[in-house]
């Protein structure tokens, strides 16, 4: 069988309880069709690029499926006849493809992603104060840490140029 993925836009105006019949009824045609769903991608509302039926925005959905050519064929024909469908495309991503493998990846993929996720709002976390009360250079704050930062760059320099009263160049050469 071969994998799909089909994006489509529905009307921005829709609750959410039309937008998840108009979602599961196109995942109805691929699943009835002898098609298996990989993974169902809601982008949200966004701003269109240009009007599409008076419309400024859209909510975006993004199907991953892999299916016979027929059943790819039937979803595009029912987005087409969806008032609810601003826009939509359809592409083959791979000739051959095995769902159970594909589901793996995907799930590989979210699983990365959560840990990615769980790793940043670690990484924000304060870091705990030191005994005694100090903090730490990467505790203080950037105002903070900046003047205790020059004091310690700062380097003499070895023969500044000094000035006598009459303005004249007293340094020594």
């Amino acid at each position: 069988m071969r994998r799909y993925e089909t994006i489509f836009i529905l009307r921005p105006d829709l609750g959410e309880n039309q937008i998840k019949q108009s979602l599961k009824r196109v995942e109805d045609i691929v699943t009835n069709g002898g098609g298996e769903l990989i993974e169902t991608d809601e982008w949200g509302v966004r701003e269109l690029a240009y009007r599409i039926r008076r419309e400024r925005r859209g909510y975006y959905v993004r199907l991953d499926y892999v299916a016979p050519g027929p059943v790819m064929n039937e979803v595009e024909r029912n987005l087409k006849l969806m008032d609810e469908s601003l826009r939509h495309l359809s592409v083959m991503v791979e000739e051959d493809a095995d769902p159970a493998k594909l589901r793996g990846e995907v799930e590989a993929r979210q699983r990365r992603l959560a840990e990615a996720r769980a790793a940043a709002s670690a990484a924000e976390a304060p870091p705990a104060a030191q005994e005694g009360g100090q903090e730490t250079p990467a505790a203080q704050s950037p105002a903070e840490a900046a003047p205790a930062a020059e004091a310690e760059t700062a380097v003499e320099s070895p023969a500044a140029p000094t000035e006598g009263e009459d303005g004249a160049d007293r340094s020594e050469s």
